[in-house]
């Protein structure tokens, strides 16, 4: 048997992002709250938001009921697709398929956030800086490495499939690897009228943390960085290892 080994990303793919919206979400009661509590944190004034891997953006109606206008972008035109019809009532909501990293906008937003994200890199922070107008503030979600390991919930727990046509044996996994802080993803497809396997492994962003994340935002130019919880009080990233939280800088 022909045994053959890739190495993926399956995020942006429609088959794979269209059961994704089945389970790889927090519930809409938990983004609520999410979304109610970062709107308190929101400076008087600012009407223009950003969100950066918006994903289906059901919690962005907080906001809109609120009166923002709320551009959603994301690397998946399935996710897209979803947050346009879901707030399709609301005129002020804006959706377009981009990568944070080729965001080219110039001082057009009071506030740029960032939830359930991946890493932080110097370019998306760069981009994300270009992208505000003077005196906007971003604010980025966060969780210590812990997070996940004293949290369990639908969207980390095992998920395995298999499915079969016309010869072909195929095994989907996802599993959030608790002991790593990795989400892991493999399929193994077995083509027995054309005798091979296919073995494709990938792993997704691991956990992000505080560690060089001021560093990051102050050489993309944001001052006054600082981190809060849910409830916009200080908070600390060395004693507090199980919470979610928020860090917030500014243009």
């Amino acid at each position: 048997m022909k045994i053959i080994e890739e190495k993926y990303n399956r995020y942006g793919e429609k088959d794979y992002d269209t059961s994704y919206i089945d389970w790889g979400f927090d519930d809409l009661q938990t983004q609520t709250m999410m979304a109610e509590k970062m709107q308190k944190l929101f400076p008087s004034g600012a009407r223009a938001i950003l969100d950066i891997a918006c994903g289906i953006s059901r919690y962005h109606q907080v906001w809109l009921k609120s009166g923002y206008a709320v551009t959603g972008i994301d690397l998946s035109e399935t996710f897209i697709e979803y947050s346009r019809d879901y707030n399709r009532s609301f005129e002020k909501s804006h959706y377009f398929v981009c990568d944070c990293n080729h965001l080219d906008l110039d001082h057009q937003y009071d506030i740029a956030v960032w939830t359930d994200p991946v890493e932080l890199t110097g370019l998306s922070a760069n981009r994300i800086f270009k992208a505000l107008k003077p005196g906007g503030v971003f604010i980025y979600e966060m969780w210590n490495d812990n997070y996940y390991k004293y949290h369990a919930d639908d969207r980390h727990n095992d998920c395995q499939t298999w499915t079969c046509k016309d010869g072909v044996y195929r095994l989907v996994r996802h599993k959030y690897n608790r002991a790593t802080c990795v989400s892991e993803h493999e399929e193994i497809i077995f083509d027995v009228p054309n005798d091979t396997m296919i073995h494709k492994t990938g792993l997704a962003a691991k956990n992000i943390n505080s560690h060089c994340s001021i560093q990051i935002l102050e050489a993309a130019g944001f001052t006054n960085i600082r981190f809060v919880d849910y409830e916009g009080q200080p908070f600390s990233t060395e004693n507090q290892q199980v919470q979610r939280f928020f860090m917030i800088g500014e243009k």
